[in-house]
């Protein structure tokens, strides 16, 4: 995507600055809104200073390096940072079957009288450029791009478990997401190798309760043996509770036969 937008010089000096996710989320959306009325993104129509996106794509666009890795931020941490945004009136979200559509507030307010928080521009450009972005397609061709995904995505979903499953799945996931982060108390930053260690967890099959139950108590043993140290990784509670998970199972397993009878009659399978 060609073309430019301002920031006022005084953007180091409001709040917003300090927040570093917020403050990405708003940049990136400030760049990728489209610039014009009436295009077409996934069936949906975008009026000027729009842009529409899937959270779990946002996940991947926020991504930075550390290191020699990259890492992206939870998706909760996101959404937080996407509340704040709005709370601050520089932003107006609406969800649709094709990700959740971003609106860009009071761009023409805040640049006419000055801004409080943070400056939002109107897109503007010259008539050479305007003529460039017409003719560029590739804005067009990712878009196009992301609706094939997501409907490969979709259709996973539908493979895997109904709707009901799949959201399910999400609050279970951002459930254990949060109070990971909460035991570790060392910010809201997660490691490729977290989330997949969250994602695993979430699909055991044990009630969330106890799930985080057992994280509460994994992480109390812990620090009981080491209490001046915390876990930093949440593959160390994927391994604690696959441990808890064999342990029940092999208890399962030492059912007598005279126990094993009784419960069958109960479950109505021998008569």
């Amino acid at each position: 995507m060609s073309g430019w937008v301002k920031l006022n010089r005084d953007v180091t000096e409001v709040d917003l600055w300090k927040e570093i996710v917020p403050l990405r989320l708003y940049l990136l959306l400030l760049t990728k809104a489209t610039r014009d009325d009436g295009r077409m993104v996934s069936g949906v129509r975008l009026k000027r200073g729009q842009y529409i996106r899937a959270f779990s794509k946002l996940v991947e666009d926020l991504g930075y390096r550390e290191g020699r890795g990259e890492k992206h931020y939870a998706k909760s941490t996101i959404k937080r940072s996407v509340d704040k945004l709005v709370k601050k009136r520089l932003i107006a979200v609406e969800e649709t079957n094709m990700g959740t559509l971003f609106t860009l507030l009071h761009c023409e307010d805040i640049q006419a009288k000055g801004f409080i928080d943070f400056f939002c521009p109107s897109f503007r450009g010259t008539m050479t450029e305007r003529t460039e972005n017409k003719a560029d397609t590739n804005p067009e061709q990712n878009q196009e791009r992301e609706k094939k995904e997501e409907k490969l995505e979709n259709r996973k979903n539908q493979e895997n478990g109904n709707s009901t499953q799949s959201k399910d799945q999400t609050t279970r996931m951002t459930a254990i997401t949060e109070h990971f982060l909460k035991l570790r108390n060392r910010g809201a930053i997660l490691s490729a190798k977290d989330m997949q260690a969250i994602e695993k967890v979430a699909k055991m099959e044990v009630s969330l309760e106890k799930l985080l139950n057992w994280m509460t108590t994994i992480h109390s043993n812990y620090q009981q043996k080491s209490p001046q140290q915390t876990i930093n990784s949440m593959a160390y509670y994927e391994a604690a509770i696959m441990t808890r998970l064999r342990k029940m199972e092999w208890k399962e397993k030492k059912e007598t036969l005279h126990d094993r009878i009784a419960r069958l009659e109960i479950q109505g399978i021998l008569m």
